[in-house]
């Protein structure tokens, strides 16, 4: 869980995880996720109520954002705490010949 403020506003930010709105952080009620851009994936680009492809995060908010059911929120600004970021790469990214997963 990364701290984060997006469009001004405080939330608790799961960057590339699906969490469970049964899972909210204490004082942080409200989920939404995150899109990243096609050809960008370091900021998000927008909050909806659900993400299917390019995802981002979850967010839990402390108070409910005005998002209809198919809506979404442009993201404007967006800050966080990158020393938390765990960055996960598949072990053959990086590797020259094939690797066997057996």
């Amino acid at each position: 869980m990364i701290n984060a403020c997006i469009n001004g506003i405080e939330c608790k930010l799961f960057y590339d995880e699906r969490i469970s709105v049964n899972k909210a952080p204490a004082g942080y009620p409200y989920m939404y996720h995150l899109r990243h851009d096609e050809e960008n994936w370091n900021r998000p680009i927008s909050i909806e109520n659900f993400v299917f492809v390019n995802f981002f995060g979850t967010i839990f908010t402390n108070k409910p954002l005005n998002i209809d059911r198919n809506d979404y929120i442009d993201v404007n600004s967006f800050e966080m705490d990158w020393e938390y970021v765990e960055f996960r790469f598949p072990i053959g990214l990086f590797c020259k010949s094939p690797i066997s997963y057996k």
